[in-house]
């Protein structure tokens, strides 16, 4: 069978984008494009091989490596579930990517409307097999012959032909086609797809894949935003050294001021992805595969664990500034006390001594 085979490897820029000129609108933008020499899977080389680099809006680059490939479903679930033993011009799939990331993030800052003091350095190949014309002529009965082998390439399951019916029930792939010969299958490790429509599928995935890379990103970024905020509200001046608060509450203003900025840039970026896909309002199917595409990616659960550690990093920074502030100003009052009890006493002395 043969198939196109894309390779999907997005990784954090570490920057929020603002495109200017035609691509204002966009989500995407492509910054390069050209062909790769050489490209093996255990020992077999394959053709056509050619690497596009996008870089999204809200803050992640993909490398999409893509490439024709001929072999049975076999073959296939082997590379999908072993896609890291690619071989990339003579290197592994990884660390080849990984020399590639600066660049990118290098072409990407002249977009840059907001940068991160810290990035998330991993990156995850996701394998997409779209299959030429005429290989699937009966979605259904394909998908009921071949189950197991594609819920391996789906699933990243090496051991697809020893999965037990309870297995396949429960993790039961479905088709998303519109018509009967349409194929569509994807889960978090992998997809499958034979469309007419297929080029728009596969940018669906592009944008739903980069875009849960995104909010790992985030995810990452806020947890070491709240061990930060933690490690301030661990060494909180007692009220008594009060010619410490000052310095401290303008360290916490600050500090909450730069996350005020960074929390911006993600709401704008969570909220406002869906509003700029093309062609997903007007269209049931492709609103439909994009909105499974979604789910399969957890991406609304991802979204609600980013919003949830904003709301907490924010509380912990205004709980901080109200303690400082409370301490300082109890500690003010006692020294003004403490200062009109003195000038009480030393008027009383100085009235005894009067009189003496």
């Amino acid at each position: 069978m043969k198939s196109t085979v894309h390779i999907l490897i997005p990784f954090d820029l570490g920057l929020e984008l603002d495109f200017v000129g035609p691509d204002a609108t966009a989500v995407a933008k492509e910054i390069s494009s050209h062909p790769i020499r050489d490209l093996a899977f255990e020992g077999r080389r394959f053709a056509d091989i050619r690497l596009a680099a996008q870089i999204y809006k809200f803050g992640v680059g993909l490398l999409a490596l893509s490439f024709a490939a001929d072999g049975d479903l076999d073959f296939f679930a082997a590379l999908s579930c072993r896609t890291e033993a690619l071989q990339v011009e003579g290197a592994p799939i990884i660390p080849w990517a990984k020399t590639l990331v600066d660049g990118v993030i290098g072409s990407a800052r002249r977009f840059a409307s907001h940068t991160y003091n810290r990035r998330l350095e991993d990156v995850d190949p996701f394998p997409i097999f779209v299959f030429d014309k005429g290989g699937v002529t009966d979605a259904a009965e394909f998908v009921a012959t071949h189950e197991k082998a594609l819920t391996g390439i789906v699933s990243g399951e090496p051991n697809y032909d020893a999965l037990s019916d309870f297995v396949l029930a429960q993790e039961k792939i479905r088709n998303f086609g519109y018509y009967e010969n349409e194929l569509i299958l994807i889960k978090r490790f992998g997809a499958v797809v034979s469309s007419e429509e297929s080029g728009t599928i596969v940018e669906l995935i592009r944008l739903a894949y980069s875009l849960y890379w995104s909010l790992r990103a985030y995810n990452f970024f806020l947890e070491k935003e709240i061990d930060q905020a933690q490690e301030l509200l661990a060494d909180l001046p007692p009220y008594y050294k009060f010619w410490a608060m000052p310095s401290r509450y303008q360290t916490f203003s600050r500090e909450a001021m730069d996350f005020v900025r960074d929390k911006l840039a993600i709401v704008d970026s969570l909220h406002n992805v869906q509003a700029n896909i093309p062609r997903i309002d007007s269209d049931w199917h492709l609103r439909t595969i994009y909105k499974n595409v979604e789910k399969e990616f957890d991406i609304d659960e991802l979204s609600k664990a980013v919003d949830t550690k904003l709301e907490r990093i924010e509380q912990s920074y205004n709980s901080a500034r109200d303690f400082i502030s409370t301490n300082f100003f109890i500690a003010v009052e006692i020294v003004l006390i403490l200062s009109l009890a003195w000038m009480m006493l030393d008027t009383g002395l100085l009235f005894i001594i009067a009189h003496k």
